[in-house]
């Protein structure tokens, strides 16, 4: 499907809904198991369109390295998968073929230059195909050698992962400076994966020591449910303002920094109850119509986030968001562009702040969302991010819809337990 309509049912939600398996963590465990050139069969892993492909292309990395002769170098298509790109260009560099790792137009506008700026300085041959400092990549045999890696993970964390999942490889210690982090709890869980791994590691504001080679456990890595995908269902439950949704296989203690969603939706009549088996959601009336919010940490909840103040009338003022016009759409102008046809406000202050201005406790009964059709960029998350204003708007109109198979494939499905689909 292309597009769909998201219709309000007008029911007290009384739910399970099942999530998919992280991809974050899937992508990470299965770039480790490659790196290592470990077998994975007895994993299970994330079925998101992001982790089929990092995981068809390793295969197909791996297939062509066992060729001891020089071709043409392997073409790469990493699509729009900012992930995977950024994942697979050092690991690349360790190999002893040639390659081109390219994408589609969307990831062709996206910055690379801080990552393979380290690499170069580590000794890769990469080469710009096309237009400097953004991919496509030409990467070339070469031998690594250790050097101080200072890197810049402004635009986005993952140069980080990407590095450091390289490391232990490459270096049996080695040391890593970061400068203007965003996303930190993405790079703890990177950490984290690789200790259970046998990594050891300190990191200290902006100071990441790593030492040890890989281990393989004994035990099989469990993965947990994607907290960035309980976002649609803490927003659906906001807006419903009555209910309760079970969503299992998680875990409040977890690796995921988007579990951040536990005290931002606190404040936005949803509480959080922790059971044996995954995370009870609770509809409350405790909203908070005033918020300041920093989104540096975890940018990827934003979206739901903020269409939740804007429905439930929240004044809000939002910060560490600079990062989000650099994804796989212009987050932040799509977000803005699609609200206003809500009849919402959401604008850029001049001073690195988004501010939400007119909702002011509207009477939520009056909202009728019904002839509006939201664009999201084909983006999956702002595709699912506004799903749930059907629930206070009657219903809405939603375009490229196929999107979010990127990271929650039958999202469309589980959507359905709540309000109709056509």
């Amino acid at each position: 499907m292309s597009s769909v309509t998201v219709v309000s049912r007008n029911t007290i939600i009384d739910k399970e809904i099942v999530l998919p398996l992280s991809k974050s963590l899937s992508n990470r465990l299965m770039m480790i198991y490659a790196i290592n050139n470990w077998s994975d069969d007895e994993l299970v892993y994330s079925d998101a369109d992001d982790s089929i492909l990092l995981q068809y292309l390793l295969k197909v990395i791996n297939n062509n390295e066992k060729f001891d002769f020089e071709e043409e170098p392997i073409i790469l298509n990493s699509k729009n998968a900012g992930t995977v790109f950024r994942f697979l260009t050092p690991f690349l560099c360790s190999k002893k073929r040639s390659f081109i790792i390219t994408g589609s137009e969307r990831m062709k506008e996206r910055p690379i230059e801080p990552l393979v700026n380290v690499l170069l300085e580590l000794g890769a041959d990469i080469r710009y195909c096309e237009k400097d400092n953004y991919p496509p990549l030409c990467i070339f045999p070469s031998d690594i050698t250790y050097t101080d890696i200072e890197l810049d993970v402004s635009n986005s964390s993952q140069f980080a992962s990407a590095i450091l999942l390289m490391l232990p490889y490459w270096f049996n210690r080695s040391t890593i400076r970061l400068s203007n982090i965003s996303s930190r709890p993405y790079i703890e869980m990177t950490l984290k994966m690789m200790n259970f791994f046998g990594i050891d590691y300190t990191f200290d504001e902006n100071e990441i020591q790593l030492e040890g080679r890989y281990k393989k456990p004994n035990e099989t890595y469990k993965l947990e449910s994607d907290w960035s995908s309980a976002a649609y269902w803490y927003q659906c439950l906001a807006l419903a303002r009555k209910g309760e949704i079970f969503l299992a296989n998680l875990d409040t203690y977890g690796l995921q920094g988007d579990v951040a969603l536990v005290d931002i939706f606190k404040n936005l009549g949803v509480d959080s109850i922790q059971k044996e088996n995954g995370v009870l959601l609770k509809a409350t009336e405790n909203i908070n119509y005033n918020q300041t919010i920093d989104f540096r940490s975890y940018p990827d909840i934003a979206p739901s986030v903020i269409i939740s103040c804007a429905a439930l009338g929240v004044m809000g003022k939002f910060t560490g968001l600079e990062n989000l016009n650099l994804k796989e759409s212009k987050r932040m102008e799509v977000l803005c562009n699609e609200l206003e046809k809500l009849g919402f406000d959401l604008r850029d202050n001049g001073f690195g702040e988004y501010v939400l201005i007119n909702s002011c406790k509207p009477s939520i009964k009056k909202y009728d969302f019904s002839n509006i059709e939201i664009q999201p960029s084909n983006d999956h998350r702002m595709t699912m991010a506004f799903a749930p204003l059907a629930i206070v708007g009657k219903s809405i109109n939603i375009s490229d819809s196929n999107s979010v198979f990127k990271s929650y494939p039958f999202f469309w499905d589980e959507m359905s337990k709540i309000c109709r689909i056509v």
